[in-house]
């Protein structure tokens, strides 16, 4: 197994052509043109060819938070993304780039090559094909999906060598028992961000339980110990775009999904399926989903599914709630609803959507209808609507 070389130099350059069959004016022989941009993991690596979701790139160069990677160093379930800009950028310099996407980033502790068993910054983490070239102090890359959980679904597993950023680590995940300095990602991990620069554009930099975030920082014992926090989101990609990921929620009546907790798609009359069909909108299915903007939400042009993620019970991600609001914390984002079962308490973040002209502010003593997710024990709502009472 080779080590993954990052070597400080900046302007990448490779070049993007769509389809497996690609020719030289980026479509494939089926007059498939390629996407503008893709997010997903790689296929498969052959000479300085990466497929990445179907689609072939002739690569000169690749990227990892500002260094170099060597295109012979890519593996294969790799997360990647290309962007519409560094494809247009081909046509005059000969190349785009690449863009690593890793889950986690960090040292390697407690492997048991055995079970697959292992240790990144403290999370606990499996993975069959971990090669028995990594061992515990190895600097290694983590790409995931998410799972049920609130863990990770493990694709890959890259051994790489540090260049001048060896103190910092990385970790995406869903945020939970969020307080004024701390909060938990994933499903144990505890980060102190009492310092940390707040990166999210859609709420006035408030964080919120239940957002996907990427954390950036070095590990003090056994908290991570955050530089930046930065809310991960779709609100700014370019049409066209193809982003591979699994559905985390489904509205009850398919009109929209959540994806990788990242970010919610419409579905309309007009979105196509490949390899299913509307029905088949449910929780742990793994999709690609081709998008585009209209009047500020994310609409579905087209989703293949890929498989369903079985190894997960997500039914029991997916609870609603009916009943009375019996109050709201403005700080806490968070409102309790009177149910046939007792009280409980739901929070809010910037993805909740309202819907019979409700708001957050206007909650209180309104009978409604919560459509929500669990992260840790704590229930996000995704939808709220006022009751039905036909």
């Amino acid at each position: 197994m080779k080590k993954l070389a990052l070597i400080s130099v900046v302007g990448l350059i490779l070049t993007g052509c769509g389809g497996s069959d690609s020719n030289s004016n980026g479509s494939n022989d089926n007059n498939t043109q390629a996407p503008s941009a893709v997010q997903g993991t790689i296929d498969s690596v052959s000479g300085n060819t990466i497929v990445v979701n179907g689609y072939s790139y002739q690569v000169d160069s690749a990227n990892y938070a500002g260094e170099d990677v060597a295109i012979a160093d890519l593996e294969k379930n790799m997360m990647v993304s290309i962007s519409s800009i560094a494809r247009s950028a081909s046509t005059h310099t000969g190349g785009t780039q690449v863009g690593l996407e890793p889950t986690i980033v960090g040292l390697i502790s407690d492997t048991n090559h055995n079970n697959g068993t292992f240790k990144v910054n403290g999370i606990e983490l499996t993975f069959t094909d971990l090669s028995r070239e990594i061992e515990n102090g190895d600097w290694v890359m983590v790409s995931s999906l998410p799972t049920a959980n609130a863990g990770y679904k493990v694709l890959s597993v890259v051994k790489f060598e540090y260049s001048n950023l060896t103190e910092s680590v990385e970790v995406e995940g869903l945020i939970s028992d969020l307080n004024e300095s701390t909060f938990k990602l994933g499903a144990n991990l505890s980060v102190d961000y009492s310092i940390a620069h707040v990166d999210n554009n859609g709420s006035s930099n408030r964080l919120a339980n239940g957002l996907w975030v990427e954390v950036t920082g070095s590990m003090v014992g056994s908290v991570l110990k955050a530089d930046e926090v930065e809310v991960e989101d779709f609100d700014e990609i370019d049409n066209d775009t193809e982003i591979e990921g699994i559905i985390t929620w489904v509205a009850n009546d398919k009109s929209s999904f959540d994806l990788s907790y990242k970010g919610r798609f419409l579905v309309n009359d007009n979105t196509r399926y490949e390899d299913g069909n509307k029905s088949n909108l449910t929780l742990g299915t793994e999709v690609e989903v081709t998008t585009k903007q209209a009047n500020g939400e994310n609409v579905a042009t087209e989703i293949e599914f890929e498989h369903d993620d079985d190894s997960q019970d997500w039914n029991n991600n997916d609870v609603d709630f009916e009943g009375e609001v019996q109050s709201t914390n403005d700080d806490a984002l968070s409102f309790v609803i009177q149910t046939q079962s007792g009280n409980q308490t739901v929070y809010v973040n910037q993805n909740t959507r309202y819907e019979d002209g409700l708001s957050f502010q206007t909650l209180h003593g309104q009978r409604i209808e919560a459509e929500a997710y669990k992260v840790n024990n704590q229930y996000i709502a995704s939808e709220v609507e006022a009751e039905d009472n036909d």
